[in-house]
């Protein structure tokens, strides 16, 4: 069987993961000249995301095959909204993760479990010319240009992303969030540990152009009083829509290129890996690739309700909300409890708009 998997990334890679178990060896087209991401950040993997799982690196072990090391644990988890400070501990809040294209990043670490793949950099691909060549051609190029171009794509939310990679004091363990119309418009920013003394920084605002997210940024740095070193920036376009149908003839379609991106907080590292391997499993074994992914869909469409609300909400709605985050009833509920907390919150929405 002859497989094609355009891009390298978390999704790609993680398809040829699976069909190696199966003793298809693909043929992966990446565009760059290098296996990674361009830019050099931390992201970060919470475990209330990803619930009923309550640990993904164990569980990618066990039920994927795949082994990731995380660079740490996430114990603390710091919002800072206009006028509130909430700070939640624990155990396993969840993971940070190395992206990039260093030896340790996640990319890196799922490009060393291949064995048989031939990876071909620098190729530009025409995927229809590919679907006459090979039996299946999977499109994971982080990108939803092709997705648009079968007309599968249903945009959501696009807007722009600016970070940096920056030094100071900072504890390993901690994501810090910042929530401010403001300067956040309607998103947020976040700052990630590599260690104790580098961190990424990013802002990402939804619905703007790119000549107005400078803007944004220097205004967050501004008004949050941010004053740390900065070794590099980055800037790039973020892209978050329902994808329908994933299959179309011998088309796969997975990760970002897929709608493994989730609309609020721009989570989809689990997801798109998710979608790589089920891709790979549908491709082996001749299964439903739909089904396979049907919760992973559904768990996105339920962060879409949320986005919905919070695009409403004001700074004194994000002070009211992450106060009652910061209870200890609601904390314990959101945090270290088995359930769903997006899923729920979701429901709830839908339910009162029924109301």
């Amino acid at each position: 069987m002859k497989v094609a998997i355009i891009g390298a990334g978390l999704a790609g890679l993680s398809c040829a993961i699976e069909l190696e178990k199966n003793n298809i060896a693909p043929t992966i087209f990446e565009t760059k000249s290098f296996i990674g991401d361009i830019e050099t950040h931390i992201t970060a993997s919470l475990n209330m995301r990803d619930r009923p799982i309550r640990d993904w690196v164990k569980y990618c072990d066990e039920v994927f095959g795949i082994k990731l090391t995380p660079v740490n644990t996430i114990k603390t988890i710091t919002h800072h909204l206009p006028k509130k400070t909430t700070v939640v501990r624990g155990k396993n809040l969840g993971y940070f993760f190395k992206r990039g294209n260093e030896p340790d990043s996640v990319i890196a670490q799922l490009r060393s479990q291949l064995k048989t793949s031939e990876i071909r950099l620098s190729e530009n691909c025409d995927y229809e010319e590919l679907a006459k060549e090979y039996d299946y051609v999977v499109i994971a190029n982080g990108e939803c240009n092709f997705t648009k171009e079968l007309g599968c794509w249903q945009e959501r939310v696009s807007g722009w992303v600016r970070g940096a990679v920056v030094t100071g004091s900072f504890n390993p363990n901690e994501i810090i969030m910042w929530m401010d119309r403001k300067y956040s418009n309607k998103g947020y920013a976040y700052l990630t540990p590599f260690s104790a003394n580098k961190a990424s920084i990013v802002l990402y605002v939804p619905y703007i152009s790119e000549q107005e997210i400078d803007h944004y940024w220097e205004l967050f740095l501004y008004s949050e009083n941010i004053r740390y070193t900065i070794l590099e920036e980055f800037k790039k376009l973020h892209h978050s829509g329902n994808v329908y149908p994933h299959r179309y003839e011998n088309i796969f379609l997975a990760g970002t290129s897929g709608g493994a991106i989730d609309s609020f907080l721009g989570f989809g590292q689990v997801d798109s890996i998710t979608h790589g391997v089920n891709a790979g499993k549908a491709i082996a074994n001749g299964v439903d690739y739909e089904e396979l992914i049907k919760k992973t869909v559904q768990s996105t469409t339920d962060i879409w309700e949320i986005r919905k609300a919070f695009d409403r909400a004001s700074n004194m709605d994000y002070d009211k909300m992450f106060s009652a985050i910061g209870t200890l009833g609601v904390k314990q509920l959101i945090y270290n409890t088995p359930i769903n907390f997006f899923k729920l919150t979701a429901f709830f929405i839908k339910l009162q708009k029924r109301l």
